[in-house]
């Protein structure tokens, strides 16, 4: 199935499906008020694999993203159903609502090539379904250091630096997660240590994810005043 609120979209990934061997079909418009968790119910079993854009709220009025769509088919309870991202904002703002859905998308297509990208993503998101995780989707824990938040914009960010990722540059990483995490409002968070599981083998920042995130413990007075 691909989704896309764009007809001419839409076709123009099937192609490449299609040569590859499948069959495929397209929804281009979706129901007013549906969320995420009752269009998904709605595919049933009656697909193989997904192929979705980020973006549908345009002409189909999704209430929903494709990134959030996409990282709930992947972690579907019972029988996941294998699903990739495609979309146009991965260097974007827009790349903060994907951040936030990211460790369940395993692959995330540039639109502007996914003709030539999409099945091999779609492979790769197999492999991983399947328990064969690729080293860059790996998570470990590691130290995370919070230097600022954004809390204006579709997607409130906070830009930190992941120690074990690159210890001397800084990243944005989704802010709503840290709240709820920690229980700390925006405005306390700027100074503060983090700890969580992040995939530090990544490539690129717009490939990270970050789970069980926790309060690191205090550093000791005497490496503050060393």
């Amino acid at each position: 199935m691909v989704i896309d609120d764009d007809v001419m979209d839409a076709s123009s990934i099937t192609h490449p499906l299609q040569d590859a061997g499948f069959r495929t079909e397209m929804i281009t418009e979706f129901a007013p008020g549906q969320d995420a968790d009752t269009f998904l119910a709605s595919l049933g079993n009656r697909y193989d694999a997904v192929v979705c854009d980020h973006i549908l709220g345009g002409r189909g009025n999704a209430r929903f993203t494709g990134a959030e769509l996409v990282c709930k088919a992947n972690r579907r309870a019972g029988t996941p159903l294998p699903a990739v991202l495609i979309s146009s904002h991965v260097n974007t703002d827009q790349n903060g609502a994907i951040l936030r859905w990211r460790e369940g998308i395993p692959s995330v297509v540039d639109k502007s090539d996914a003709s030539d990208a999409v099945v091999d993503a779609l492979r790769y998101t197999l492999d991983e379904l399947t328990g064969n995780l690729a080293r860059e989707r790996r998570a470990f824990a590691t130290p995370i250091e919070v230097l600022d938040v954004r809390s204006e914009g579709e997607e409130p960010q906070a830009k930190v630096v992941v120690v074990g990722w690159k210890i001397d540059s800084s990243v944005w990483m989704p802010l709503r997660p840290i709240e709820e995490a920690t229980g700390l409002r925006p405005e306390e968070l700027p100074g503060r240590w983090l700890e969580a599981e992040v995939n530090c083998y990544a490539k690129e920042a717009s490939a990270l994810f970050y789970r069980n995130i926790i309060l690191a413990p205090d550093l000791p007075q005497e490496w503050l005043t060393a």
